[in-house]
C-alpha cells in the first residue's frame, strides 16, 4: 500500500503496533541472557539517582559525559515507582538496576523502530517500512547493545533519531520549531558522545549549498540555539567546577593516544592497554602523585590529567606527524572496514559458530546494500542521502583523528541502517522495482530475527 492510500490514523497505528512488537519481541528475548555493565557510567548513573549528583566517589564526575548517567537515573527512578521503592538512599541492588536499564533499552529499541517504521511510511509502503523497523530492532547487534548497560546504545539509538530529524526537516520547509528540535537531539547526543559535537562542520556545508541561502542560515541558527540550550548548562556546571568550559575531561587521553607510536601492521586498531602501561602510567604517575592506577583518580584529577595528555599530544604530533598521520588513516580504513563482530559476544548463548556466521553475512549484505542505497542518491543528488553520507563521515572522521577501536565501530550502525533504508525506500519508488525493495526489506528482517532467536 503506499503512502498516500492510508490515512493519518491507520498510519499512527500501524507505528504503535511496530512499537509494541518491536520493544515486547526484544523484552523476550533479552530474558533470556544475563544482563551486562560497561564501564562506570552506569555506576555515575546510580549514583546520580540515589544522591541528586553526578559523582565518583562522592567526587563530582568530570571524565564521563553526562549522557548515558542521567538515562540510567531515569530508568532507575521509573522502576522504583513501578516497584515501590521508597528509600533511594540504601545500597542499591546491581542485579535489578541493570535488568531496569536494559529493559528501559528494549523499550527504545522499539521507539526506534517506530520513528522509522513512520518516516519510512511517509516515502514507502507499509510492509517496507515495516521491514526497515524490524530489521534495526531485531538484529543481534542492535539486541546485544541493548543487552549492554552502556552508553553506546544510547548513542546509536539518539543518532539515528537526530539523523531522522535532519532528513524530515530538509523535507518538510525548515519550520523553526523543527530545526530547534533537531537541534536539541543533537545536543542530547553530544552529551552521550561529544564526537557527536563534530556533525555540524559536515551538515551546515551541505545546507547552505543544497537550501535556499534564508533557509539554511536560519535553520543552521536555530539548530545551535537548540544544541546550546542543551549541552550549555553542562558546560556551565564544568566551568563553575573546574574553572574550564569543557564538555568531558578525556579528549587529551584520545589524542595522546593516537600520537605515540605507530600502528602494528598486524592489528586493525591500537591497542589501548600496553600503549597505556607503557607510556601513560609514567604521566599518570607523575601528576597523581600515584604509582598504582585508580578510577577514583582519574576522574578526581581529571582536568590536570587531560591537560597534561593534551600537551604530550601536541608535542608527539609536532615532533612526528607522520606517525599520527599513519595512525589516522589506519584508523579512518580499519573503521570503515570494521564488522563490529566484538559485540556479538554479549549476546550468543547458543550455536556460537552458526551465530558468528550467520552475523558476519547478515551485517556484510546490510552494510553492502546500504552503500549501494548512499551511493545510488548521492548520484542521483538526493539530500537524504548526502546527509546520511555526511554525518557517517563526521562520524568515521571524529574517531579517526582522535581514538579509535572496535568498540567505538558500532558508532556507524544507525546511519549503515538508514541507508539501507534509503536503498530500500528508492527500490519502492523506483517502476518495477518495488517488489524486489520489500523483498530485500522483509528478508533482513526475517533473517536477522532468525539468527538473533538462535543466539539467545
Amino acid at each position: 500500500m503506499k503512502p498516500g492510500e492510508i490515512s493519518v490514523s491507520a498510519r499512527l497505528a500501524q507505528t504503535t503496533a511496530v512499537f509494541i512488537v518491536s520493544s515486547m519481541l526484544s523484552l523476550l528475548l533479552l530474558s533470556k541472557v544475563t544482563p551486562m555493565v560497561w564501564e562506570d557510567h552506569f555506576e555515575i548513573g546510580q549514583n546520580l539517582r540515589s544522591t541528586g549528583a553526578l559523582t565518583i566517589d562522592d567526587v563530582p564526575s568530570l571524565i564521563r559525559p553526562p549522557g548515558f548517567p542521567a538515562f540510567v537515573a531515569a530508568s532507575l527512578w521509573i522502576g522504583d515507582l513501578f516497584s515501590a521503592r521508597k528509600d533511594t538512599t540504601d545500597k542499591r541492588d546491581p542485579d535489578r538496576d541493570r535488568r531496569t536499564v536494559v529493559s528501559a533499552q528494549c523499550i527504545l529499541l522499539g521507539a526506534m523502530a517506530a520513528a522509522l517504521f513512520l518516516w519510512a511510511s511517509l516515502y514507502g509502503g507499509s510492509v517496507a517500512a515495516a521491514g526497515i523497523a524490524f530489521t534495526a530492532a531485531l538484529n543481534p547487534y542492535s539486541l546485544a547493545l541493548a543487552n549492554l548497560a552502556s552508553y553506546h546504545f544510547l548513542f546509536v539509538v539518539l543518532t539515528l533519531f537526530a539523523t531522522l530529524g535532519l532528513l524530515s526537516l530538509r523535507r518538510s520547509g525548515s519550520s523553526a520549531p523543527a530545526s530547534a528540535g533537531v537541534g536539541i537531539l543533537w545536543g542530547l547526543t553530544s552529551l552521550v558522545k561529544p564526537v557527536a559535537l563534530i556533525v555540524p562542520v559536515f551538515v551546515v556545508p551541505l545546507m547552505l549549498f543544497r537550501l535556499p541561502r534564508r533557509t539554511a542560515i536560519t535553520s543552521i541558527v536555530l539548530i545551535a540555539v537548540g544544541m546550546i540550550l542543551v549541552v550549555g548548562p553542562y558546560v556551565g556546571r564544568n566551568t563553575l567546577i573546574a574553572g574550564q568550559p569543557l564538555v568531558t575531561a578525556q579528549g587529551g587521553y584520545a589524542f595522546w593516544g593516537t600520537s605515540i607510536e605507530k600502528m602494528d601492521p598486524h592489528q586493525p586498531f591500537l591497542v589501548w592497554q600496553p600503549i597505556w602501561w607503557k607510556y601513560g602510567m609514567p604521566i599518570f604517575t607523575k601528576v597523581t602523585g600515584s604509582e598504582q592506577y585508580s578510577e577514583r583518580l582519574i576522574n578526581a584529577f581529571a582536568v590536570p590529567l587531560n591537560a597534561e595528555f593534551s600537551k604530550e599530544a601536541r608535542q608527539n604530533i609536532l615532533a612526528a606527524p607522520a606517525i599520527y598521520l599513519y595512525n589516522v588513516f589506519r584508523n579512518f580504513v580499519s573503521f570503515n572496514l570494521d564488522t563490529m563482530a566484538f559485540w556479538n559476544k554479549y549476546i550468543i548463548a547458543h550455536n556460537k559458530r552458526l551465530v558468528e556466521w550467520l552475523s558476519e553475512f547478515w551485517i556484510i549484505a546490510l552494510i553492502g546494500l546500504a552503500a549501494a542505497g548512499v551511493i545510488w542518491g548521492c548520484l542521483a543528488r538526493d539530500d537524504d542521502a548526502m546527509t546520511v553520507a555526511a554525518i557517517y563521515l563526521a562520524i568515521v572522521i571524529a574517531h579517526s583523528i582522535s581514538f579509535a577501536t572496535e568498540l567505538y565501530t558500532i558508532a556507524k550502525l544507525p546511519l549503515i541502517l538508514l541507508g539501507f533504508a534509503l536503498l530500500v525506500l528508492r527500490l519502492e519508488n523506483t517502476p518495477r522495482h518495488g517488489m524486489f525493495g520489500r523483498s530485500i526489506a522483509c528478508g533482513m528482517a526475517g533473517l536477522a530475527l532468525v539468527i538473533s532467536v538462535l543466539a539467545v
